[in-house]
């Protein structure tokens, strides 16, 4: 990825056109998202030859995405699954039902919750940084639980792709990368 998250539309856009490559090389993928915005914007550049396959959050029940996509695989057929947090956690895809979880972005919560604010603002006033002792990790336990969707028993096996350069480019990339289970790596 050459863009930078906080981009949106860039980021987005580029996403747009390298989902589709990435999923083209494997018969299932759980592909995260943390807006509902441009989850919608990556799905509707998607061709339709790749949009056919995806079972995307918002176009039925969890369950039934989930039940749909299940399916599809034990067909011999190609399946996503487009989601966003709740599909992060407390979903089993063991085996070929997931080989790839793509993650557009870091997931960093908003922070818009008058409590976090005002926690924020007392760690500051403390002279502490409240984006290092509480948003990064955070976002690290949430990657972590994302990551996991991949490996449910030990002879899983797949792919983890984290589309956010902020992971080699920031200072807090690198404790975020070694906070993550011990998974061979490649950068790009």
């Amino acid at each position: 990825m050459n863009s930078d998250p906080r981009d949106v539309g860039l980021h987005t856009e580029e996403l747009g056109q390298l989902i589709p490559k990435l999923l083209e090389l494997e018969i299932s993928a759980l592909v995260l998202f943390t807006s509902w915005r441009q989850m919608q914007a990556v799905t509707e550049a998607l061709p339709a030859s790749v949009l056919n396959d995806c079972r995307i959050q918002g176009q039925g029940s969890k369950q039934k995405l989930l039940s749909e996509h299940k399916e599809k695989i034990d067909e011999g057929g190609p399946s996503y699954l487009f989601g966003l947090a709740s599909f992060s956690e407390g979903v089993d895809l063991p085996d070929d039902y997931c080989r790839h979880v793509i993650i557009a972005k870091l997931p960093f919560s908003v922070p818009d919750d008058p409590i976090d604010q005002a926690f924020a603002e007392w760690l500051e006033s403390e002279g502490r940084n409240p984006f290092v002792e509480v948003s990064v990790p955070e976002a690290t336990l949430k990657l972590i639980q994302a990551c996991g969707r991949l490996i449910r028993h030990e002879e899983d096996g797949g792919r983890i792709t984290i589309l956010d350069r902020r992971l080699l480019t920031r200072a807090y990339g690198r404790s975020i990368i070694e906070s993550l289970p011990p998974y061979g790596r490649e950068d790009a």
